[in-house]
């Protein structure tokens, strides 16, 4: 009997030229795109996961699309590390992508698969993503956004003409499909949605477009919101600050099948100049793990392994220092790093 299973077994993988039928579940380790912010990474366990839909979510200004930037830029660094010769690809449906900012961050421009639809319906756009990924050559695709995007039935009618649905339907087809092909190609693909008040449900204040078959395919959901003001050294400014050098991000995860949902909420740093701030958020997850003991404004290094405080490796008052010491010390930065990774935060 066992032998007769075998050989269908073999059977069906060889006629869908693919190992879709397996005894026993392999031991895959998930891969993933790092976000330049360590808090990110912490919040995520070590960043967006590859072959899987993502969904970013949130209010204008609210920092979505500097995060998806953040992690085109990585994406890049990535694959050409890996010399696959992979490509990102970013879907411009609002025609409102800053390059100066996206080179500010990091972005290669100049390596960067740009679509700026205009006329296009979201059939026609889907359509396009589907056939990107299966030339087995993108490993990352963003949409940018789907809560603008309309359907053709939408398109071919007038504005006083009612439509129902918006792009649901599509999205649901779309979703479906891209599922199993961002799978088969390892291709990540993230979808940026806005959020809107939800006047039917007072139990839940906000909504994202695009139906609920979209919500169920996504591996991970990310709710942004943009937190308080910051000025240069990272301190928290008062929300009426005429001038701030930037502000924090909070990402909260609404939904994750790719790793322990113990991790809900996170912040990250953001200048207006330079783009995320990746010592300021180093320190916060290393006091937020204990690598870094905080007392009153003084900040201790500790050994995780065995609990001892090393004064003499790092004893400083104000995170300011501190932030300035680790541009000066890699290896100390380094050690930080070490530290909080020996605890299996990433």
């Amino acid at each position: 009997m066992a032998n007769e299973l075998d050989m269908l077994l073999k059977k069906i993988n060889k006629k869908y030229d693919d190992e879709i039928a397996t005894i026993g579940l392999p031991d895959k380790h998930i891969e993933r795109i790092p976000f330049t912010s360590p808090s990110a990474n912490w919040l995520t366990y070590g960043g967006i996961p590859r072959g899987r839909i993502i969904e970013f979510a949130g209010e204008e200004g609210s920092g979505k699309t500097t995060t998806a930037l953040d992690v085109v830029r990585n994406a890049q660094i990535l694959f050409q590390e890996e010399g696959k010769g992979k490509r990102v690809v970013y879907i411009d449906c609002e025609n409102t992508l800053d390059i100066d900012w996206a080179t500010r961050l990091g972005v290669d421009i100049n390596n960067l698969v740009l679509l700026k639809p205009n006329t296009q319906s979201a059939e026609e756009i889907f359509q396009i993503a589907l056939d990107m990924i299966q030339t087995n050559e993108v490993g990352l695709i963003v949409i940018d956004s789907l809560g603008v995007m309309v359907s053709a039935q939408a398109l071919d009618k007038t504005v006083e003409e009612k439509t129902y649905g918006g792009i649901s339907q599509a999205l649901t087809v779309f979703a479906n499909k891209a599922s199993s092909l961002c799978a088969k190609y390892d291709t990540t693909l993230i979808g940026i949605n806005q959020v809107r008040e939800d006047m039917d449900n007072p139990y839940n204040t906000f909504k994202t477009p695009g139906g609920k078959a979209w919500k169920h395919m996504c591996s991970l959901r990310i709710i942004f919101n943009k937190g308080y003001p910051i000025d240069e050294n990272g301190n928290e400014l008062k929300k009426s600050a005429l001038n701030p050098f930037g502000n924090r991000v909070q990402m909260s995860i609404a939904k994750t099948k790719v790793s322990n949902p113990t991790r809900r909420i996170s912040y990250y740093s953001l200048t207006y100049t330079d783009g995320i701030m990746d010592l300021v958020d180093l320190v916060d997850v290393a006091v937020l793990e204990n690598i870094l003991l905080q007392a009153g404004s003084w900040f201790t290094l500790v050994n995780p392994e065995t609990g001892e405080m090393q004064e003499d490796v790092l004893k400083v008052q104000g995170k300011p220092n501190i932030v300035a010491k680790l541009k000066e010390d890699s290896e100390l930065k380094n050690l930080i790093k070490k530290y909080i990774e020996s605890k299996k935060s990433l």
